[in-house]
């Protein structure tokens, strides 16, 4: 039953909202406006460019970051927090690494064919960024996905600390750990683009 002293009051709010809270949702539709008109009055390649740089920012970025967090957990023999960053990363590779990645390929074709001929399909750093970028993808795909499938039955059936488990877990990092190093270098190869005449 109600207590009839308070029945009908107000409760006062107590999660009013921050400039933080404000911020938040302000900054990424202030970024966006910003970013459209920076790409405004901008040539194609430019734009394709600024699509292909910051797809291998968030792609290269996300991965070392899960990276550093699983060898920090590793490090500290943390086996809690690195089942949780399993976790993490099997949801971040699906849903913002593959996208990137996939993103920076297209971009990547885009900014070729848009170059005028300074660019071309025979160029070496050309080749190297195509080929480790599907490498990359093959290991995402038919070995990080199913692995990581494989990882939560066993983590169901035998539990979070079962040595197998753990095995299986530091397999992943381990995977991911030399994926992310192909990244840096398929983001060094564009940069530098050796042996270009």
């Amino acid at each position: 039953m109600t207590d009839p002293s308070i029945a009908g009051t107000h409760v006062p709010d107590t999660t009013a909202r921050t400039w933080a809270d404000t911020l938040g949702w302000a900054a990424p539709f202030a970024g966006l406006a910003v970013l459209i008109l920076f790409l405004a009055n901008t040539q194609w390649y430019s734009v394709f460019k600024v699509f292909h740089v910051l797809g291998a920012i968030v792609w290269l970025g996300g991965g070392a970051a899960i990276t550093m967090l699983a060898l920090k957990a590793q490090r500290t023999k943390d086996d809690a927090s690195l089942l949780q960053i399993g976790k993490q990363a099997e949801w971040l590779s699906t849903r913002v690494f593959i996208p990137s990645s996939l993103v920076v390929v297209a971009m990547g074709f885009l900014l070729i064919h848009k170059s005028d001929g300074l660019y071309g399909y025979d160029d070496f750093w050309t080749l190297f960024g195509l080929a480790a970028w599907g490498i990359w993808f093959l290991v995402a795909a038919w070995f990080l996905g199913p692995e990581r499938g494989r990882l939560a039955r066993m983590m169901e059936q035998h539990g979070p600390d079962h040595p197998e488990t753990m095995a299986r877990l530091n397999r992943i990092i381990a995977v991911a750990r030399a994926d992310v190093i192909l990244i840096a270098l398929i983001a060094a190869d564009m940069v530098a683009k050796p042996f270009f005449a």
